[in-house]
């Protein structure tokens, strides 16, 4: 599920793109003046750079939440290990202990 959520903002950031390219296509190539054309590009870079800055703030806090997750389950999966570990040296000392340990050839 995760991974629908990251390829929609994928092509979410991949449609800004293009829009914002088609628009600077779309200023550069129509009959205005100079300063027409450069009032218009400042306008829509600003907006581009505003969304651009969300995105990047978004992304930043799923990577967190990603980090957050990751780091629990690493966690959870040593304590598992160490207490598995633990299991299996009491056990070989309760059977050392019983002195039912196969004789050695």
């Amino acid at each position: 599920m995760s991974d629908d959520r990251g390829n929609a903002a994928g092509y979410l950031g991949w449609f800004f793109f293009g829009t914002a390219l088609g628009a600077a296509a779309a200023l550069l190539l129509t009959p205005k003046t100079g300063q027409e054309a450069r009032e218009l590009l400042t306008q829509g870079s600003g907006d581009v750079a505003k969304k651009a800055q969300e995105f990047a703030t978004e992304a930043q806090g799923r990577a967190g939440e990603w980090l957050d997750k990751s780091r629990e389950l690493f966690e959870e999966q040593t304590q598992r290990l160490l207490n598995a570990f633990e299991a299996g040296k009491d056990a070989m000392r309760e059977e050392i202990r019983k002195g039912s340990t196969p004789p050695r050839a």
